[in-house]
């Protein structure tokens, strides 16, 4: 087995990643490891300038949807192949005390998901109380307005997201204590908040769920003891695994191929900024941006694939998504009527709806591109940009004396642009004339199922 080749099977890095790309990445890995953890990254946040609104326009309603703040992991046997390696390892005496220190931090992570699977960490607490103190200084004249107190807040039957919920309007209390909120969370808005998007193509069949006799794969019993596996890895994992083994030629022969074992430690390390008051740091203190960049990739595409407006899945997402974006134009239409005492329309739920949203609004990639997901992150289209924890949408709505509105739209806070229609003015839009785009992008997503027979 050639160790010293850079690269061993079709999935190089120098050919997953163009030469710009690559490079691309490792810099915004060396300025920020946490980011190759994809969707599980926790929430960026930059400083922010507004962009003034048109003379005469204020505004007076705002509706978002946020997704659900950091989390533990969905079970605890993501470090299994790690935690099963150093055990093995450690029986043949082969781990260095750098191996035992870092067998102990994967130990630390996992040790800490039990019991929490799945939960709100205080990290994700915090992330939706800051977005929404943010909101409530941005715009002080929606929830200042005495005429507009009622804030309603949706919320996916997760707890995660409730308790997201519950800390986004605990953000906006502190600020505007005179706010009245209603909660709501039940399977029948999960037609929105959280759409199936597993919708046949037209012509195919129905699809079912898949069954597994006796549970799910993830619900087996850990095996027991510690069998190697066949292979080599794709990437020259030396400079990693060194430092961990005594002698590192017997430790790569008792794993087999050590690619599963570095892949489960790359995974727990991505876990360590959701839990950060355990301050543990593996990508920081073992990992190369260049080893990040190899681990991140397929999981970075894959999720372009599973959510994104890519080639392949992209009409099924739009398509699926429409409720979501239909919902806010239903609220934003109630919102306007004469009389309504509502501030702001606020849900919450998860990537798998909001990364589809921003793909039937033709923006979950910056530069409005579409291409097959096996080639995402050669366009600079990274998750931990576009959709991580906390990620949301806030439509702003402004009004003048009139009576003539404009909105505009935040992409985790950002303003953007949306293609397809002219903004009245930098990125206010005409609400009217958002209403009918919006209405037309669904139509276009229906198109390929309205014409099958």
């Amino acid at each position: 087995m050639n160790f010293k080749r850079l690269l061993s099977i079709p999935l190089l890095l120098a050919l997953c990643l163009g030469a710009g790309a690559q490079n691309d990445v490792i810099r915004l890995f060396a300025e920020n490891p946490d980011r190759a953890s994809n969707n599980m990254h926790s929430y960026e946040f930059d400083p922010l300038v507004d962009t003034p609104a048109p003379k005469g326009f204020k505004p007076f309603y705002i509706s978002h949807y946020g997704r659900h703040g950091s989390r533990y992991e969905q079970n605890s046997t993501f470090g299994r192949n790690a935690q099963q390696g150093f055990a093995y390892l450690d029986s043949l005496g082969l781990l260095t005390e750098a191996g035992k220190a870092l067998w102990a931090d994967v130990e630390t992570i996992v040790d800490a998901h039990k019991g929490m699977e799945g939960s709100l960490t205080p990290r994700g607490a915090r992330e939706h109380q800051q977005i929404a103190a943010r909101m409530a200084e941005r715009y002080p004249s929606i929830f200042k307005d005495k005429a507009r107190q009622e804030v309603n807040c949706f919320s996916s039957t997760n707890f995660r997201c409730i308790v997201s919920m519950c800390n986004f309007t605990y953000g906006l209390k502190d600020k505007f204590p005179k706010i009245q909120f209603t909660f709501t969370s039940a399977e029948r808005f999960m037609a929105y908040i959280n759409p199936s998007l597993s919708v046949p193509r037209p012509g195919e069949p129905p699809r079912q769920r898949p069954s597994f006799p006796g549970g799910y794969p993830g619900m087996a019993q850990q095996p027991q003891g510690f069998k190697p596996f066949a292979g080599e890895p794709g990437y020259d994992l030396r400079r990693f695994l060194t430092p961990l083994f005594t002698d590192y030629d017997a430790a790569v022969k008792a794993l087999g191929n050590p690619e599963p074992f570095v892949k489960a430690i790359f995974t727990t390390g991505g876990l360590c900024q959701l839990i950060d008051f355990l301050g543990v740091d593996i990508y920081r203190k073992y990992f190369t941006p260049e080893e990040l960049a190899y681990f991140w990739a397929d999981g970075n595409d894959n999720i372009y694939r599973m959510w994104g407006g890519s080639v392949e899945q992209g009409d099924v997402i739009r398509y699926a998504i429409r409720p979501l974006l239909m919902d806010f134009v239903q609220k934003a239409d109630a919102a306007l009527e004469s009389g309504s005492q509502r501030a702001a329309d606020l849900r919450f739920g998860h990537d798998t709806s909001i990364l589809p949203l921003f793909a039937l609004l033709g923006v979950d990639d910056p530069e409005y591109r579409v291409f097959p997901y096996k080639e995402a992150h050669l366009h600079n289209w990274y998750a931990f940009f576009q959709v991580p924890m906390a990620t949301n949408i806030q439509m702003v709505f402004y009004r003048n004396n009139k009576g003539e509105v404009l909105t505009k739209i935040l992409y985790n806070e950002k303003e953007i642009k949306l293609p397809g229609i002219e903004p009245v003015s930098g990125p206010y839009y005409s609400w009217p004339a958002l209403r009918t785009h919006f209405y037309a992008l669904c139509e276009k997503a229906a198109e390929p199922w309205n014409r099958h027979p």
